[in-house]
């Protein structure tokens, strides 16, 4: 790095206020390596407000700066003159990206953000993204707008989170807006009181808060500081918004050219050890079961060949029978699923650990899921055809009993991911267990409930083709008995029937799924 040795002009580091705690942002380490590499005296300055902040950039009394993330919001506006050149990345974090949350006292009995109406609400000041600008928007999305002051009993406005948090935690404001950054750093210093505070909203992603410089800053002068400060952490611990910094990220870098990084491969000794152990594995598999692949090649090849020019050209004489048959495969899958579904549901809440009764139920129903996914359909069928007979019936049990069981891990798996802030809400003001299932786990889980029936829907009208074959009824047992008279263009014109029905079932789930996604 070319450093320039004398910089007369004396820099200013100006600081806005996120926390009260101004000083906890600790950018103290980072200007101390940055007055060492650059040979500069830096004077760090702890603004009043993020008006000052920004002023202080754009009058030209300070050079560098963090002014939070309105410097992103509102950069192509009227603050053309501010540059930001670097993004921090908390230590355990893979984004800088956070969000604007709602709180409100544990006792309280507002739920969510439509419940504001006629409250008091406490607001950071203008230039604050979490604290005002992003609350600001989503409000108004609601029919809320802060301009209207019929809507709220008052409106307070807060120099930081951290009074925020506290007027909240006093009882003089129903309401708060906050970042999350602040609320995850109280929640950890504040562990007796951690439930005293409850999220009713969490906004969508915001961008994280940038470091800045004035745009008119000498441009050798700015390449040499952001080169400094993407290699700080190569050099010192870092600090900044939120606490310990992993590092600085390029402003212009996209953050999926940041996350991979944290899953790239790593070629070491382990995936070597690991890659070479599977091979090993896969080579005694192939030796055991005395798979020769050139004399299977050679023979099949010839084989081949002679069976697809018997399925040429497809029979479709029977085409109304055949249909038939494979409607009555579709009926099948749809029963099978629907009971399915309906036997899930209970099981898989009762094997979700975050909601069930007792350990004694998750652990029964956990194991009547391992149990119904372990036996296959074709078994489940066949046994099913001795004891019932031949026909539709056997089929739809075979599907239901053996995708309940996954059906009822996929919602257990879901419930047991779901954001936890809506159960806490409703535990907090007392909620029986049938209000915290209605209302905050089921609304969550609704999606991918949706997704994951319909994409068993797709697998089970493919095995119930199968199903067919050990008398379980649809067009299984037409091509079954296609293949036992030697019927092989019956057979290709029913394997062209499944393939269209199944393409245009899937492109219809596929449309399904994009809808409630």
């Amino acid at each position: 790095m070319i450093k320039k040795e004398n910089n007369s002009k004396k820099i200013t580091f100006v600081v806005a206020p996120a926390s009260e705690e101004t000083e906890s942002l600790d950018f103290k380490k980072l200007v101390k390596h940055l007055e060492k590499e650059l040979k500069t005296s830096i004077n760090l300055k702890y603004s009043n407000s993020y008006n000052d902040a920004l002023l202080s950039i754009k009058n030209g009394s300070a050079q560098l700066g963090w002014l939070g993330s309105y410097a992103y919001m509102k950069l192509d506006q009227q603050y053309t003159d501010i540059e930001p050149f670097a993004v921090g990345i908390l230590k355990g974090r893979t984004t800088s990206n956070y969000h604007s949350l709602f709180i409100v006292n544990s006792k309280s009995d507002i739920k969510k953000i439509e419940d504001l109406r006629g409250k008091s609400l406490t607001l950071s000041d203008e230039f604050s993204a979490s604290g005002y600008e992003v609350p600001k928007y989503e409000l108004e999305n609601i029919g809320l707008p802060i301009t209207d002051k019929k809507n709220y009993k008052n409106i307070y406005y807060v120099k930081n989170h951290d009074e925020a948090i506290k007027r909240v935690l006093q009882g003089s404001t129903d309401v708060a807006a906050i970042s999350s950054i602040n609320f995850e750093k109280w929640f950890k210093s504040n562990q007796k009181e951690n439930k005293s505070l409850r999220v009713i909203y969490k906004s969508s992603a915001i961008s994280g808060p940038p470091l800045v410089f004035a745009k008119n800053l000498d441009s050798f002068l700015k390449d040499e500081i952001k080169s400094i400060v993407l290699d700080a952490h190569n050099h010192i611990d870092l600090g900044g918004y939120g606490g310990e910094m992993e590092r600085y990220i390029d402003i212009e870098t996209s953050q999926t050219k940041h996350l991979e990084s944290y899953i790239r491969p790593q070629w070491g000794w382990k995936t070597f050890a690991l890659i070479s152990s599977f091979v090993s594995v896969l080579s005694l598999v192939v030796i055991d079961l005395e798979i020769n692949f050139l004399k299977l090649f050679s023979d099949s090849i010839k084989y081949l060949v002679d069976i697809l020019g018997r399925m040429l050209p497809p029979d479709f004489s029977n085409l109304k029978s055949l249909l038939y048959s494979m409607l009555e495969t579709i009926e099948i899958a749809v029963l099978g699923t629907f009971l399915a579904i309906i036997l899930s549901i209970p099981v898989g809440l009762l094997s979700a650990r975050n909601i069930a009764p007792n350990y004694f139920i998750y652990i029964i129903a956990r194991t009547i899921t391992v149990f119904f996914r372990a036996i296959p359909e074709f078994i489940m069928a066949m046994i099913l055809v001795i004891a019932i007979g031949f026909g539709a019936m056997p089929g739809v049990l075979a599907l239901g009993f053996h995708t309940m069981g996954f059906l009822a891990k996929f919602y257990a798996e879901d419930i047991e991911h779901i954001n936890k802030g809506p159960v806490e809400a409703l535990k907090s003001s007392g909620a029986s267990k049938r209000q915290i299932i209605s209302f905050a786990v089921i609304p969550q889980i609704i999606p991918s409930f949706i997704g994951n029936n319909l994409y068993i829907l797709d697998r089970n009208i493919r095995m119930a083709t199968m199903l067919g074959i050990v008398g379980a009824g649809g067009i299984g047992y037409e091509l079954q008995s296609s293949f036992r008279m030697f019927e092989y263009q019956k057979v290709s014109s029913i394997i062209l029937i499944i393939f269209v029905t199944i393409f245009l079932i899937d492109n219809l789930s596929s449309y399904i799924r994009s809808k409630v996604s």
